[in-house]
């Protein structure tokens, strides 16, 4: 029976947990999952109106440098044969020049040529670049752009679909579709003159396109013509292996045909939303413009879309591994507290020995710890300490409810102490760094860091932890003397003059007393090290503060060198904070003492 009770209880532990955390947990899920979804939905309208902005930006600009090429008064007055004779010539090449520079500065453009009104070109730019083999003798009365922008008013122009007459040119090495941009040229009497055609590198601003809309690196961008001509150079995600000018139509029916029904909007096709917009440059994006764009019918408007991934119970599992843990963790803590609960009469008395071992061997870690534990009551009593810090103070544990702690700390580490017991008493951490005396006398550098425990906001005791911090402190001042002073003299260093000279130089403002700033070199040193090497070297520089005579050995033979030394001197005003400028000028008065001749003193005013 009581094994059966068991049994149930168990099943009971397992069963009814899961149950509770399903309808806890799926109103959750289900709420997240839409808000994912929701947010798919609105990234894709912010990737499209991105790709938009930035394709219409850059035809906009396009068109406007078209106008304004063909609106420039030389350009006009090259095209009605103004300048002849030989100016005629330099002007042109001077034109070419210019417009070629233009050209080069701008990547998103390939060429631009001026045409007459027989359809001959009259100039191109870059003045290099090859045209097509297609035309003989850079005829181009036969294209598209031309036939169009004949019969154009002044500030219309013609686009011409993307891989159109011109499908493709030879730029900077690299073969790159083309969009040509056709404006008329009339000169300031209203007569047609010609036409100035821009070829759009097609690559280029696809490029910028794609590389603004892939925010996310999930998207999958999509841009081509009414008749479902792909327009980018280069695949999508979901269709890698489509090109430049392959019909989009035909390789993705199932998400061309609702495409083509409606002007814009969303749709999901398997576990992507698709969101797109139908894009005529002739009539939307270019509120400056007073004429009107011309363009073939047949190829407008363009489909811009992005495609992402929509958020399934699937993917949201798989993104959302907090949430698979947390059911986990929910699911194996109400086993767990099931197995405990049916099992804990059976293991009271082992967890009991079991504690009292634990307790056992906690107080031993206590006692040995390698840093020093204690408690302290209201007034500062010792109430507990370890052996650690009993040993370190020479004490034995008949100190404890006996003696105050504070009795053990230097007198000059005392006002830290005590402030650091005061945040413990109010129940803050305290943390000071004290010099501990042994009873024997010796000092031993230490962190106290104590809390304090409080019962009904009324202090009872404190817990510390004391680390010895006593050969760390000699290596900082080991460390600190060696950082100050020079390793072969002795003396301090500049560092330390540095440091040491915002003191001096407030000490000397107070007591209105002058200061000053010496500079020293010692004189043909170079010539020292170089005829007795540097060992005398650096004996010279040893005591040459104390004497002007040192006597060294060289070569077995005790000799005597006489040294000089330049000086540079100047006084600090009284407006100075730093040294900065008076080093500048106690240098200055020991090169001019170098300068002058050696073995002198140069004062430098301020």
């Amino acid at each position: 029976m009581t094994q059966q009770r068991l049994y149930v209880r168990l099943l009971l532990a397992v069963v009814l947990p899961s149950i509770l955390v399903t309808m806890t947990l799926w109103p959750v899920l289900h709420v997240h999952l839409e808000t994912r979804q929701e947010s798919i939905r609105a990234e894709t309208r912010t990737i499209l109106q991105v790709g938009e902005n930035t394709l219409l930006r850059d035809i906009n600009e396009t068109l406007s440098y078209a106008l304004a090429v063909a609106e420039m008064p030389i350009i006009k007055a090259h095209m009605t044969g103004e300048n002849n004779g030989d100016v005629n010539g330099s002007t042109s090449a001077q034109l070419t020049d210019f417009l070629s520079t233009l050209v080069k500065h701008y990547p998103r453009y390939t060429k631009l040529i001026l045409i007459d009104n027989q359809g001959d070109e009259v100039l191109r730019a870059p003045a290099g670049l090859a045209s097509d083999p297609r035309f003989t003798d850079n005829r181009h009365a036969n294209t598209d752009y031309f036939k169009a922008a004949s019969s154009l008013l002044a500030r219309d122009l013609y686009i011409s679909p993307p891989g159109r007459n011109l499908r493709y040119e030879l730029f900077s090495g690299e073969v790159v579709p083309v969009v040509n941009v056709a404006t008329p040229i009339f000169d300031d009497h209203g007569e047609r003159r010609g036409m100035a055609l821009l070829s759009l590198n097609w690559q280029h601003l696809t490029k910028a396109v794609q590389q603004a809309m892939l925010i996310d690196p999930d998207a999958s961008v999509l841009l081509a013509n009414a008749q479902g001509d792909w327009l980018l150079t280069e695949g999508s995600q979901r269709l890698p292996q489509i090109g430049f000018g392959d019909n989009y139509a035909k390789l993705a029916t199932e998400p061309w045909q609702p495409v083509t029904e409606q002007d814009k909007g969303a749709f999901t096709l398997g576990n992507h939303l698709l969101r797109f917009q139908r894009l005529d440059i002739r009539s939307q994006g270019y509120e400056g413009l007073t004429g009107r764009i011309f363009s073939q019918d047949d190829t407008l408007p363009w489909v811009l879309g992005v495609s992402l991934p929509t958020s399934t119970w699937k993917s949201l599992l798989q993104d959302e591994a907090l949430v698979i843990w947390f059911v986990l963790l929910t699911y194996s803590t109400a086993v767990a507290l099931g197995v405990y609960w049916a099992f804990s009469t059976h293991q009271q008395r082992k967890l009991r020995y079991q504690a009292l071992q634990q307790a056992n061997e906690v107080s031993n870690l206590y006692d040995s710890a390698p840093c020093g534990y204690h408690s302290l009551n209201d007034d500062g009593v010792i109430l507990k300490m370890n052996q650690t810090e009993l040993d370190w103070l020479g004490l034995t544990i008949d100190v404890v409810g006996k003696r105050y702690y504070r009795d053990f700390i230097s007198p000059g580490s005392l006002p830290d102490f005590d402030a650091a017991f005061e945040d413990v008493k109010a129940g803050r951490q305290g943390e000071a760094e004290c010099t501990l005396v042994a009873a024997d006398g010796k000092e031993r550098q230490v962190v106290l860091q104590a809390v304090g425990y409080l019962e009904k906001n009324r202090f009872m005791y404190s817990n510390a932890t004391v680390f010895d911090i006593t050969e760390r402190k000699q290596l900082e001042e080991k460390l600190r003397a060696q950082a100050m002073t020079d390793p072969l003299t002795g003396v301090f260093n500049r560092r330390y003059l540095q440091a040491q000279a915002s003191v001096e130089i407030s000490r000397a403002s107070r007591h209105q007393t002058p200061i000053s700033l010496i500079a020293i070199d010692i004189d043909h040193f170079k010539r020292i090290n170089d005829e007795y090497g540097h060992d005398a070297g650096d004996e010279v520089i040893r005591v040459a503060v104390e004497q002007t005579q040192v006597l060294i050995e060289h070569d077995n033979t005790p000799i005597t060198i006489a040294i000089t030394a330049s000086f540079g001197v100047t006084h600090i005003a009284s407006g100075e904070k730093t040294l900065k400028a008076a080093i500048k000028r106690a240098d200055n008065g020991l090169y001019e003492a170098k300068d002058t001749g050696r073995n002198r003193i140069v004062i430098q005013g301020t």
